[in-house]
């Protein structure tokens, strides 16, 4: 069932490691440190959500996680980063 959605994480992933750079340009210490949080928490949900979809069975409870740092905002899903994945044409759905 992943494989329906690799296109869409071929996005989604790239997409929340862009907001978690940016989180670095805050100028506000506590905004920052807080989106640096909110990213690496969404990125470590996102993953597991990923797993989940592959076949992986449910604890019931989240898995924990290594805690994140302003350094290296993806150390609570080291695995969350995937290969590009290119495609070609329209995003729409077609129309009938």
């Amino acid at each position: 069932m992943a494989g329906e959605f690799d296109k869409d994480f071929g996005y989604l992933m790239p997409f929340l490691d862009k907001v978690a750079a940016a989180a670095a340009s805050l100028q506000d210490p506590a905004a920052r440190a807080e989106l640096t949080k909110l990213m690496a928490e969404e990125k470590a949900r996102w993953a597991r959500i990923r797993q989940l979809l592959g076949g992986a069975s449910g604890s019931g409870a989240a898995a924990p996680s290594a805690p994140a740092s302003p350094t290296n905002p993806t150390a609570a899903a080291p695995d969350a980063r995937q290969p590009f994945s290119f495609t070609v044409g329209s995003l729409r759905p077609k129309r009938n």
